[in-house]
């Protein structure tokens, strides 16, 4: 069996198309990995827990006083 002899414009559709694949292959491939890098952290690590200010302190901060 005989392969179709492709014009250059047709070459370049077909390598075009097979680089789309490999875009979206390999761009799903990291969502994976940057999917189970992110289910390791914990909430803790991530967000601060509030600090209980004294009224002082809330009045200092409010008036921008150091």
């Amino acid at each position: 069996m005989e392969k179709k002899r492709l014009t250059p414009e047709e070459k370049h559709i077909e390598w075009l198309k097979n680089e789309i694949e490999k875009d979206t292959v390999e761009l799903e491939k990291e969502k994976l990995e940057f999917i189970s890098r992110i289910k390791n952290f914990k909430k803790e690590e991530l967000v601060e827990e509030p600090k209980k200010l004294t009224l002082w302190q809330k009045i200092k901060l409010a008036l921008g006083v150091s």
